[in-house]
Order: structure tokens, then C-alpha cells, then sequence
């Protein structure tokens, strides 16, 4: 996968958050991002990582894995790949990372990400998750209008 430029390898045994946003924004040629949505897990390590990579003005959106947020991403995705609005080129690191995942649904009808098998990686699909639902949340978004004046 990596040779195939799908996946980035940096760090032994984990990923330096710095370094790995600094080659996101290499990636980016000058554009800046709308905005960042990630999980809240390692918050502060984060944000300094933000800092540190320029990206500190961008907007970041806090997002869980478990039943609430997790289960509004997986709607959100479904919804936006049943419309057709979702397209990729092949990748073999989404399509093993897809076979290998699941979702947990609650009684009340929610669904959470889980990983089908002991060895499986979902990190993948979480990304996916997160990225195609922040996407489709600014998309519906209402417009920005002029500002307004009152006086009392």
C-alpha cells in the first residue's frame, strides 16, 4: 500500500502528529483546508501539532467514535454514497479496511465502528467516516449572510 502511495509510513511505533500534518499541507500545494475534523482522543497533543504545522486558523471539528457521533458519521456516509455523491480511485488500503470492518447497532437503532476481526485496522474507514460526513454537514450548512445592525 505504500508503494502504491496510498499509505504513509512515519514513526516506529507511532505516528509524529507534526510531521505527519506538516506532509498534509505539502500535499495541499498552497491551498488551505476548509476545515480539519478528527478525533478528540490526544486533544492537546493536537492542537499543538496544528500550531506547530500553520494550521492553527483552519477550523478543526471534534468528532467521537462511539454511539453519538460515530452513529450521525455512518448515517451521514451511507446517505452520501447511496446519492452517488461519493467517489474514489481503486485503493487497496480502503477496500481491505472495509472488508475488515463492522458496525455495533444499539437497540435504538444506532451504529457504531468496530473492527470484524482481532486483527483488523478501521482506521482507515473512520477517516472515511469522518472526512465524507463533515463534507456533507458544510455542504448543507446554510448560507452566510451580510451582517445585520440593531441598536436598543
Amino acid at each position: 500500500m505504500s508503494d502504491r502511495g496510498e499509505l504513509v509510513k512515519m514513526g516506529d511505533t507511532t505516528v509524529p502528529v507534526g510531521r505527519f500534518l506538516a506532509s498534509v499541507v505539502e500535499r495541499l500545494n498552497g491551498q488551505a483546508p476548509a476545515a480539519i475534523a478528527g478525533d478528540r482522543f490526544r486533544h492537546a497533543e493536537f492542537l499543538e501539532a496544528l500550531r506547530d504545522a500553520g494550521l492553527d486558523r483552519v477550523p478543526f471539528i471534534w468528532r467521537g467514535f462511539g454511539w453519538k457521533d460515530g452513529s450521525e458519521d455512518i448515517e451521514r456516509t451511507r446517505r452520501a454514497v447511496f446519492e452517488g455523491q461519493v467517489r474514489t480511485v481503486p485503493s487497496l488500503l480502503l477496500r481491505s479496511a472495509f472488508a475488515g470492518a463492522i458496525t455495533l447497532v444499539d437497540p435504538a437503532g444506532n451504529h457504531k465502528l468496530a473492527a470484524g476481526r482481532s486483527t483488523g485496522r478501521v482506521d482507515p474507514v473512520a477517516a472515511t467516516f469522518v472526512a465524507v460526513a463533515q463534507g456533507q454537514r458544510m455542504k448543507r450548512a446554510p448560507a452566510i449572510s451580510g451582517g445585520r445592525m440593531a441598536w436598543a
